[in-house]
């Protein structure tokens, strides 16, 4: 039983070990100077969300640099510290290889569905002295905060770099978190319509009009008689054309025998 208890106890720290990989409210507190940002993570409920990341980067601010983000409400608090927060690991070692071209990075914000027009980006850029500087994503927004130092690492699930100075993106602090975005507001287009199917062109059949001629029901041709013929179905046959010739020559003898008696 002792045995099995161990296993399950043993199972338990595991699983508890592999769902946060971190601590991000343990690791700041090893810092003195970090002591009001992670404050601020815990009352926003930034500490449990980065927790439950697997790799990410936190731009931690010191005492002096939190000091402008302090008198937030909690939402607002929540929107701008969700911007520090990169879903991406990224150490020192990584940042000072950025060439001078800016890059843009992602941030925690951009998962909250209420980011717009580049609120839920960073860009980090090298400069030609050598700092590596961030500003929001929104358009036209300056590089305004400058990488200071490593805090802590464990790669390659979270990297926490200082920042000198908090990053607040244009419009952040007045989101209205329960309006809906500019995508969901947006009309849905309209369905496009199917192209008609070409009419088949009807076919005339031709048919020629009937004429008087075609119309009456065709005779079958008889055939041309020459002068002197009869038409073969009114000729006797030959028996019948022998009787009436013997009985014509009877009836001659008979006339010619009365015409002598009378003389």
């Amino acid at each position: 039983m002792d045995q099995r208890a161990s296993a399950v106890t043993l199972l338990i720290i595991l699983c508890a070990t592999f769902s946060n990989a971190f601590d991000i409210s343990k690791i700041l507190s090893n810092g003195s100077d970090f002591g009001s940002f992670n404050e601020l993570l815990k009352r926003s409920g930034m500490a449990q969300k980065i927790n439950n990341q697997q790799t990410i980067t936190v731009l931690a601010l010191d005492g002096g640099a939190v000091g402008s983000i302090q008198g937030k409400s909690k939402d607002e608090l929540e929107r701008i510290l969700s911007n520090h927060v990169i879903l991406d690991y990224y150490d020192m070692d990584k940042l000072k290889k950025l060439t001078n071209k800016s890059t843009t990075l992602t941030t925690m914000f951009q998962k909250s569905g209420v980011a717009q027009s580049g609120l839920g980006f960073l860009n980090v850029s090298k400069t030609s002295s050598g700092d590596i500087m961030l500003g929001s994503g929104v358009k036209g927004a300056p590089l305004v905060a400058r990488v200071m130092k490593q805090v802590a690492a464990q790669p390659y699930n979270i990297s926490v770099v200082q920042i000198s100075q908090a990053i607040v993106a244009p419009g952040i602090d007045s989101i209205d978190a329960s309006a809906p975005t500019q995508s969901q507001n947006r009309p849905p287009p309209p369905p496009k319509k199917k192209a008609a199917a070409p009419t088949p062109k009807a076919v005339e059949a031709e048919v020629p009009s009937p004429t008087d001629e075609s119309a009456a029901t065709p005779e079958a041709d008889s055939p041309a008689l020459t002068s002197g013929e009869v038409p073969a179905a009114d000729e006797p046959s030959g028996a019948s054309s022998r009787a009436l010739m013997g009985s014509g020559a009877s009836v001659g003898a008979a006339l010619m025998g009365l015409m002598f008696v009378g003389f």
